[in-house]
């Protein structure tokens, strides 16, 4: 899926590369009965919690109170998208748009929806809306920060190790736009530790193996149980020439999750230029 040189920092989790956003404590603006708003705010209590089937409940409930509340739809949809069941998703943020078009989290979540069905103009559409509205919404900021880190990578052919047509020009510019992004999400977040993370990955894809070391650092300071931080922590290292430091990073890469091919495969390259 990925050549090996882009295999070997990778930030995106298979299928985890975009989070969703998952507002603990969603404010209803409009007067709504007092019976509505406590459902509202039980449900998304329930969401926080880990259950979803209390939660669904929540919101239905809420619903049966006043059947035009956004903030109850919104939080159906993050139901559903918790299940896999993105049809059903869909309406529910739609549905929550129309009745408070200014509602950034809906919009948000709209924008993770489209992404994961591959609708990345769409998805970018909806992510810049939720943003303009809330400049602090991080979710929405590391997802459009990471779409456009996919698509330089795309552009460029790093996604299956093929050569693109003007790929230099479009990694250039997308990575230029991700990285403005993850800066704003520094700025509301100096400990992101996702931000730090991939930051580091595209400094060591462009050959900038100093700033990609003190990044994956960082982000292993901040993110102690990530294995791909340690990861991109050791391959830098063994690239600055450091690999007996490389092979501890791999080898606490490999403490995380010992079936990480990866830190596996760059722990040997690491003992390998370690050795005198």
């Amino acid at each position: 899926m990925t050549s090996p040189r882009a295999r070997a920092a990778a930030p995106l989790a298979a299928l985890g590369w975009i989070l969703l956003a998952v507002p603990l404590a969603c404010a209803v603006r409009h007067a709504v009965p007092p019976r509505a708003a406590e459902e509202v705010r039980r449900g998304y209590a329930h969401l926080g919690a880990g259950d979803a089937e209390r939660a669904e409940v929540a919101f239905a409930h809420a619903l049966q109170f006043d059947p035009d509340l956004p903030e109850a739809e919104n939080g159906l949809g993050i139901v559903c998208r918790t299940r896999g069941d993105l049809d059903r998703a869909r309406p529910r943020f739609e549905r929550a748009i129309r009745l408070r078009p200014d509602f950034a989290e809906a919009h948000a979540n709209l924008g993770e929806l489209l992404l994961a069905l591959d609708h990345a103009a769409d998805a970018e559409d909806e992510l810049r809306t939720a943003l303009r509205i809330d400049p602090d919404l991080a979710d929405a900021r590391l997802n459009l920060a990471r779409a456009l880190l996919a698509h330089g990578l795309a552009a460029s052919g790093e996604e299956h190790g093929l050569a693109a047509s003007g790929g230099g020009r479009g990694r250039a510019a997308a990575f230029a736009g991700a990285r403005t992004e993850y800066l704003h999400l520094l700025e509301t977040d100096p400990d992101a530790a996702a931000a730090h993370h991939d930051l580091a990955f595209m400094d060591y894809l462009e050959g900038r193996f100093a700033r990609a070391e003190r990044g994956y650092r960082r982000a292993a300071t901040l993110a102690p149980s990530s294995h791909e931080a340690q990861h991109g922590l050791c391959i830098s290292l063994v690239r600055l020439g450091r690999c007996a430091e490389g092979a501890r990073a791999c080898r606490r890469c490999l403490e995380l999750a010992p079936g990480a091919d990866r830190c596996r495969t760059s722990l040997a390259g690491a003992l390998a230029c370690a050795e005198p």
